[in-house]
């Protein structure tokens, strides 16, 4: 195998896929098999429209089917569901730059880029690495630092790609050869030439947004997740079997018992009731779409230990309803420690209760109360990428809704109502942030 160049793991349907770029050529590898599954093709405009026929620098998945390829100072939009770069960033106009449209990144180039799967990116080159925040969109201060510092085991400079599929496991290239960079034990613990490759198994569903997840795709990340320690499931509804070999119980239409009500070390506390000890009649794709929230929201400092919410699983509407149906969550607040002090900040308190301000479509003011800004927008756009957001499922486009923007899915304080007659839906979410993965009744 030649040296790889720049690597992205694909969100496809119904399997998950990893794409390899190297020279001219572009390899495939399976999710589920860990295996390439498919001989070297050119990068030609019949497979990758719109792409350059040489392998760019990076490629990064940005979320809601966008792809970010960067060649130098340059960089090309790629769209997941037409298969294609974008026409604005395809000649008669000019070539994009990363300068001006990057926030705090470096302008002139760049060695690797890879989405954690937690709202964030991280950049490499030369021997440091920037972390890039997806809901801020915008570098994260105090970077850039030195690889060497935040990634044991991987070495210190002038990275080839990086490879992050959603699972426990991370690959690191450089020259012919990887290292596997383990989550859990934060260090490597496999290398070797890149010709012996294996990509740790995880299920084709890892890098799916939950809102597109299938029934049976959510089962086997559930269960991957099960598996690996990150929530155990009831005795009401009990996990039985391996997601790689087959999975007994739960079938996969079933609505499933989280006990206790922890997932990823996150508590999710019903806001009245902090007794409750199970997340009751959930449905698996809104089950993955918590665990994500929890990554989300503790991908950077603060440390999150609790997460509030006025009702999962269960509410006062019909029984079609989504929250009947267990596929909605409302959000209301977090709690935990910064900079070692406890905080807690609630929708209402720290958000539904503030004066509007003057210009800016946020009540929100990111000087007076930081951390309930930025902890409250990654919320927000946590659920635009994995809840439904302005429409169901294919019917979600890019661009996905902003705060001010009028309608949607995602229902916060500062929603904006549709002309009348309007369901009147901003007055009745100053308490807390609703989100939901599939229609509303059904």
């Amino acid at each position: 195998m030649c040296p790889i160049k720049s690597t992205i793991a694909w969100p496809t349907n119904p399997v998950g896929k990893a794409y390899f770029f190297e020279d001219t050529k572009y390899r495939r590898y399976d999710f589920r098999t860990g295996k390439e599954d498919q001989p070297r093709f050119d990068i030609a405009p019949n497979q990758w429209p719109g792409l350059r026929p040489n392998a760019p620098d990076a490629g990064v998945y940005w979320g809601f089917g966008k792809v970010y390829f960067f060649y130098r100072d340059e960089y090309v939009r790629f769209d997941i569901f037409n298969g294609t770069v974008d026409p604005y960033y395809l000649p008669p106009n000019p070539p994009r730059k990363i300068a001006g449209n990057w926030p705090g990144l470096w302008t002139d180039y760049i060695d690797a880029a890879v989405n954690w799967g937690n709202g964030k990116i991280y950049f490499f080159r030369d021997s440091e690495y920037m972390r890039y925040d997806i809901s801020l969109d915008r570098v994260d201060p105090n970077y850039p630092k030195p690889i060497s510092s935040a990634w044991p085991g991987i070495w210190p400079d002038k990275l080839d790609a990086v490879l992050y599929q959603g699972g426990e496991k991370a690959y690191f290239f450089k020259g012919n050869e990887y290292r596997r960079f383990n989550l859990v034990i934060n260090n490597v613990d496999q290398s070797g030439p890149i010709d012996s490759l294996t990509l740790d198994p995880v299920p084709p569903g890892m890098w799916t947004p939950s809102r597109d997840l299938t029934q049976e795709q959510a089962n086997l990340v559930m269960g991957y997740l099960i598996q690996n320690g990150y929530f155990s499931l009831s005795s009401t509804t009990p996990y039985t079997g391996n997601w790689m070999t087959g999975i007994n119980s739960p079938h996969p239409t079933k609505n499933v018992q989280v006990k206790p009500a922890t997932i990823n070390g996150v508590n999710f506390i019903y806001h009245t009731d902090s007794s409750a000890s199970v997340i009751d009649n959930i449905d698996q794709r809104m089950l993955i779409c918590l665990y994500r929230l929890t990554r989300w929201v503790n991908a950077s400092e603060p440390d999150v230990t609790i997460i509030r919410h006025m009702g999962i699983g269960h509410g006062a509407g019909p029984a079609t309803d989504c929250h009947n149906q267990g596929r909605a969550l409302d959000f209301s607040g977090l709690e935990g420690s910064s900079l070692g002090v406890a905080f807690a900040r609630k929708v209402f308190h720290d958000w539904g209760n503030k004066p509007v301000i003057s210009g800016n479509p946020m009540r929100l003011n990111p000087t007076t109360d930081p951390l309930a800004h930025d902890l409250f927008r990654t919320v927000f756009r946590f659920a635009t990428f994995e809840c439904e957001c302005n429409g169901i499922g294919s019917g979600n486009k890019w661009p996905p809704k902003e705060i001010g923007d009028t309608g949607g899915y995602v229902i916060h304080p500062d929603y904006i109502d549709h002309p009348p007659p309007a369901q009147q839906l901003r007055a009745r979410h100053q308490d807390h942030v609703h989100m939901q993965v599939g229609p509303t009744n059904q």
